[in-house]
């Protein structure tokens, strides 16, 4: 009974240190566990206000002109739009470029005088631009700029009542602004911007005599820009 109960310990220990002996097999071949995976972010684009481009842009205008006859000023306002193309170069955060626009606009106003015989009203219906830009990128999407060069605009000029007649004239000067530009994709992007113009004076002459008008502008727009 007691050789048999000797046989009985023996076997167990000898299936215990086979189990122990075997266990680091059995480990090795079962698979790792399974890591979370890994989301790589997408790399901003580069240079992505760099190169050609065009767009159409509109927006709101004030134009106040001094006036030689009231010894005040006319004050008008109304809508523009149109076109913007340029190109820029693009350094890191640094931009540097060129652009125009030339834009269709309603922009009136009128003021009378001569003891309210008369009435001027000045109506401004195109505009165009061409300066330099440049800007600083403060995210690989987003521009902050300012702009510097000249303007052109053309303008209605009726005077109605005696020695009143109908006007126009071309009006030179320069522009300056600045504004935000948000890279929507590589290729398309949106903006806004704020641009004030002094115009040069200028002097029409009516049946009654002649008159100078020296406007200044102020234009508030907003574009949308394809970039090739």
């Amino acid at each position: 009974m007691r050789t048999r109960l000797y046989q009985a310990v023996a076997f167990a220990a000898v299936l215990s240190a086979s189990a122990t002996a075997s266990s680091p097999v059995l480990s090795a071949d079962l698979p790792p566990p399974a890591l979370p995976p890994v989301y790589e972010q997408p790399l901003p684009p580069e240079n992505v206000f760099e190169g050609w481009y065009l767009g159409g842009t509109i927006g709101g205008a004030t134009v106040s002109y001094d006036f030689s006859q009231s010894n005040g000023s006319i004050d008008s306002n109304g809508v523009l739009g149109g076109a913007i193309g340029g190109w820029s170069w693009q350094s890191g955060p640094v931009v540097i470029g060129i652009e125009g626009d030339i834009l269709g606009a309603d922009i009136n106003g009128s003021r009378h005088f001569n003891a309210g015989a008369n009435l001027a009203s000045p109506d401004i219906n195109t505009m165009a631009d061409l300066r330099l830009r440049a800007g600083y990128a403060i995210t690989p999407r987003v521009l902050v700029f300012g702009t510097f060069g000249g303007a052109w605009a053309n303008a209605d000029l009726p005077i109605t009542g005696p020695g009143g007649s109908g006007g126009s004239a071309d009006f030179f000067g320069w522009s300056a602004g600045g504004g935000a530009e948000v890279a929507l994709n590589p290729k398309w992007s949106a903006r806004f911007d704020y641009q004030f113009t002094d115009f040069d004076s200028e002097t029409v002459k009516y049946p009654g005599g002649p008159v100078t008008y020296d406007p200044d502008a102020s234009t508030y727009r907003g574009s949308l820009i394809y970039r090739f």
